[in-house]
């Protein structure tokens, strides 16, 4: 079922196209001719292929005709030297098409790769919160090297075949008529048959794709889930489900080699008819002589048939190839064409250095149309305010969160920081006067000192030293081998879950935002860990304005004001203590497992009233 479920998914995304989108063909060629040197050269080339190719049977011929049978020595010198001339233009023309086509190829998958990146880049979050992360990196990957082949091997090499046809046509026109029309009787149904291969065939690797795609996935899978697998002794299991998937797909590779195998005996085939055609009918007219077709001309046009199924062939599977990829230039171009739904206006201000004050004025949002998430949050907090978001799963946290880095635009209201609507100043701007630090820390591929520096490159080692001090990581650090410089393995797996917390702190703290957005990371630890990491976020939060999703009794009682929330809504605000001697939704939150410590409720409740009695 897995199986079934993937190549549907697969022969969706790699869906059929039944003919060529002009619109698209152009915007992709338009790619090549932004490096228009290179597509003079490359059309030089095929005119130099053509015609070098077009002469070499007919100086053939003429060494026969008026060297050879004629016994003229100084014919035949002339026409060796003109065809070692040919041959040499030949091979170097050839040699000229292959390097540019491949320059082409690899320029124009460079520029939109990169055209691509940038746009995801660019891209809001509500955009990568609809889509399937593997889906995106096909579109960078397959999508994008189908494109490429089908400009460079499709359209360069469908000029290429109808140049070289154009001209082999010609020769053998100028040549004899009558062999020609003999020579081409056979051609439509040479180039019926290519179309059908090629259909065949695209058909054939698509399945070999898709099950490639399922193959990977299970090994992905089986890797990232080896823990559990060993823990169940799920081994042989899994070997198993490897096994029928790993026979699928030698099936389906065996298919498609065996498909693309018979085109090539197909094309000897229809070339050894024709040839006996020409031998046969030529050789009629050499000794009949009333047509004009000497040796020579049978000669020359025996080699010329080696030459013309092929290209014609390769017309098929060339058109073919072009159409399968409009519909991988559609799923590129749909993203490129993506609008940018959180971007800076025309007249968008840089926001100037700020002090910290964050006002949300009866802010309203809404991920789809219809079904508001948040309703009617105002929110007022001065420089330095510790503000503690609490709620359940879905309360809305993340999305004041969200807004509040601009990740998303409010539907309602205004967010403001130091009164500038955040709609009104550029994203860089905001955001390097915003910190963030997230639940699961995301580290790079590269060194600690590059992950540390990620919000400032142009660090220096001593400031990411001072930072890393400041979080006590440092000593850490000093231990390992390469110090600062040692790399970090994918996604941190060489750190502990403490570790990448404390860099992410030293990462938001070497930026030296004036208002911090964090999401306390729920993984336990050990208690000394705990400790630092407490003290780590303590210094953090020293001296700015500090959104804070809460998860820990101690960020609760530290925080200047605790909002409650639920279904969108603040429904409870004030201190800690106060909020517990209300009894209200925070009181049952706290009960339910925001404690932490195994503190007494009733002893907080007490404490808090007392206070208030003081």
């Amino acid at each position: 079922m897995q199986t079934l479920q993937a190549r549907g998914t697969f022969t969706q995304e790699d869906s059929d196209y039944t003919g060529i989108d002009r619109r698209l063909l152009l915007r992709l060629l338009s790619y090549l001719l932004r490096d228009p040197k290179s597509v003079g050269i490359a059309v030089l080339a095929i005119l130099g292929v053509a015609g070098f190719g077009m002469a070499q049977p007919a100086i053939i011929g003429l060494a026969i005709d008026e060297g050879i049978r004629a016994g003229d020595p100084e014919a035949l010198a002339f026409a060796g030297i003109g065809f070692l001339f040919v041959t040499v233009g030949h091979a170097g023309s050839t040699a000229v098409q292959l390097v540019i086509n491949a320059s082409l190829g690899q320029n124009m998958l460079f520029r939109m790769r990169m055209q691509l990146f940038r746009k995801y880049q660019g891209l809001s979050l509500g955009f990568y919160d609809r889509q399937i992360t593997g889906r995106l990196i096909g579109r960078m990957a397959s999508d994008v090297e189908q494109v490429g082949e089908a400009v460079t091997e499709g359209a360069i090499g469908l000029i290429a075949d109808v140049a070289l046809l154009t001209g082999i046509l010609i020769a053998m026109t100028l040549l004899s008529w009558q062999l020609t029309l003999i020579t081409i009787a056979i051609s439509p149904l040479m180039l019926i048959l290519g179309m059908v291969f090629a259909k065949i065939a695209r058909t054939a690797h698509r399945n070999m794709r898709a099950m490639r795609s399922i193959v990977n996935g299970v090994i992905a899978e089986s890797i990232l889930g080896m823990r559990v697998t060993q823990a169940f002794a799920r081994e042989n299991v899994n070997a198993q489900r490897f096994d029928t998937v790993n026979r699928q797909q030698a099936r389906a590779t065996f298919r498609a080699m065996s498909v693309s195998a018979s085109a090539e005996p197909a094309v000897e085939l229809f070339t050894a008819i024709s040839t006996g055609l020409v031998l046969w009918f030529g050789g009629s007219f050499v000794m009949g002589e009333t047509t004009g077709v000497t040796l020579g001309i049978v000669t020359a046009f025996v080699l010329y048939i080696e030459r013309f199924f092929g290209p014609i062939q390769e017309l098929a599977t060339r058109w073919d190839t072009m159409q399968a990829a409009m519909a991988s230039s559609e799923r590129v171009f749909e993203i490129l064409d993506t609008d940018e739904t959180i971007s800076d206006k025309a007249e968008a201000i840089a926001l100037p250095d700020i002090a910290g004050n964050v006002t949300f004025e009866n802010v309203g949002f809404e991920y789809e149309k219809g079904r508001p998430v948040l309703r009617d949050v105002s929110i007022n907090a001065d420089p330095g305010d510790r503000i503690a978001l609490v709620g359940a799963t879905g309360a809305g946290k993340t999305t004041i969160i969200n807004l509040l880095l601009r990740f998303y635009d409010a539907t309602a209201g205004s967010v403001c920081i130091d009164g500038h609507d955040i709609r009104n100043v550029t994203q860089d701007s905001l955001r390097r006067q915003v910190g963030l630090v997230l639940q699961e820390p995301f580290l790079f591929s590269g060194s600690l000192h590059e992950n540390i520096a990620y919000g400032r490159p142009e660090a220096t080692r001593d400031e990411v030293i001072a930072v890393a001090r400041s979080v006590q990581l440092h000593e850490y650090i000093q231990d390992l081998p390469f110090g600062y410089d040692t790399q970090i393995e994918e996604r941190g797996g060489s750190l502990s879950t403490g570790q990448r917390q404390l860099v992410s702190f030293a990462r938001a703290l070497l930026a030296d935002p004036r208002v911090l957005v964090l999401d306390e990371a729920t993984s336990s630890v050990d208690t000394q860990t705990e400790g630092v990491i407490q003290d780590a976020m303590e210094a953090l939060m020293v001296g700015r304005t500090s959104f804070v999703i809460a998860h820990r009794l101690s960020t609760v009682r530290n925080a200047t004001e605790v909002l409650v929330l639920d279904e969108g809504e603040i429904v409870e605000r004030g201190t800690h203590h106060v909020l517990l001697s209300k009894k209200g939704l925070y009181y049952n939150l706290y009960k339910l497992g925001l404690s932490a410590g195994g503190e007494n409720i009733e002893a907080s409740v007490a404490r808090g009233a007392s206070t208030s009695e003081k």
